[in-house]
């Protein structure tokens, strides 16, 4: 470790997922042809991860994730290990890609049995040890949880299905701030509902309180994307619905998608308590256009006009997993020499 000092003004992260290797799915082919040991398995993750780090160091970047792929993805491989859970066959399989070629685990029994959600400590102490920045541990919220979760059988609605697992996200966030973690963003992708939809901003405001009262030492940021499965979006991109009520929610600021909106709905930060912390996804991960310093500085700009340098992350609209690595480089290289010139001139 470098003995790296966090700037004050204007650091540069990402959502969470880091973009694989091209090797990847070779790899990724010889474990599904059973060729991997669970040691081999360890092995090839912690080395993904390690890559991970190098990475968003070498682009420059302040705050780090662990690429987060031990999870398969940012809720695959999550909700797969949950108990009470019967994985249903997606519905449809040809033809163009969308929402609904993804599979669906039908919820057979209570969830309130869950008392963890994922090991977030491991990949937290793994990350820490490693980097001498300031790491970030990012989690699927009480809504987002349920994303791939058709609960009907045991629920009435999906508020029902969040809350009964706020107990287990919960205590996974305590377990990590005891950890040391200082850095957590929740994550609730406006991604649509397999059974009766009820999210409404007091329902998301209501089931985020209930996850992070009373923790102190850690700094919640919370994530509100139109998603990206395989860099397409799965809802309507506007955020007015959801402001200013979404700001009763207790936690340090936001995460919201900008750079494929061109900067729409900015303007909604300029109602917001000048305290609260906007992570501003200004890196655009569903083109294959690597921006400019000089466009993400003009994208900045148009930030400062209403978060203080001290409130406002440079960021990307969502996880650059589906990204190729080179282009992924590029982009955040990109973010991170426009930070320092904003930091130079001040």
């Amino acid at each position: 470790m470098s003995g790296y000092q966090y700037p004050a003004q204007l650091p540069v992260t990402t959502t969470g997922g880091w973009a694989r290797p091209g090797w990847w799915d070779v790899v990724a082919e010889g474990e599904k042809a059973g060729r991997f040991g669970p040691a081999d398995r360890q092995e090839l993750l912690d080395d993904y991860c390690q890559l991970a780090i190098y990475d968003q160091e070498s682009a420059g970047l302040d705050i780090l994730t662990d690429g987060e792929h031990r999870r398969g993805g940012w809720i695959e491989g999550i909700t797969g290990k949950m108990a009470g859970l019967a994985l249903r066959p997606a519905p449809r399989r040809l033809g163009a890609i969308g929402w609904d070629q993804l599979p669906v685990y039908e919820v057979r029994e209570p969830l309130d049995q869950v008392t963890s959600i994922w090991d977030y400590t491991s990949e937290y102490e793994f990350l820490r040890a490693r980097t001498g920045r300031r790491p970030k541990i990012g989690m699927p919220g009480p809504y987002g949880i349920t994303t791939e979760l058709d609960f009907s059988p045991v629920y009435r609605t999906r508020r029902e299905c969040a809350d009964a697992l706020v107990p287990a996200i919960r205590s996974d966030i305590e377990k990590l701030v005891a950890a040391g973690c200082d850095c957590i963003q929740i994550e609730e992708p406006l991604t649509p509902s397999h059974a009766a939809e009820d999210r409404t901003p007091q329902n998301l405001v209501e089931t985020i309180n209930a996850v992070v009262d009373g923790i102190t030492g850690c700094t919640f940021i919370v994530h509100i994307c139109f998603g990206s499965f395989r860099r397409l979006p799965y809802a309507k991109r506007t955020y007015r619905w959801l402001f200013p009520a979404l700001l009763d929610a207790h936690v340090h600021g936001f995460s919201l998608e900008f750079g494929a909106r061109e900067m729409a709905e900015i303007d909604l930060v300029g109602k917001w308590d000048r305290d609260l912390i906007l992570s501003a996804g200004l890196i655009d991960i569903k083109t294959h256009y690597s921006e400019t310093p000089e466009d993400i500085t003009e994208r900045v700009r148009t930030c400062l006009q209403y978060r203080d340098p001290e409130r406002l992350e440079i960021s990307t609209d969502c996880g650059l997993r589906r990204v190729p690595r080179y282009l992924a480089i590029s982009k955040m290289s990109a973010a991170a020499e426009a930070a320092r010139r904003l930091r130079e001139t001040g």
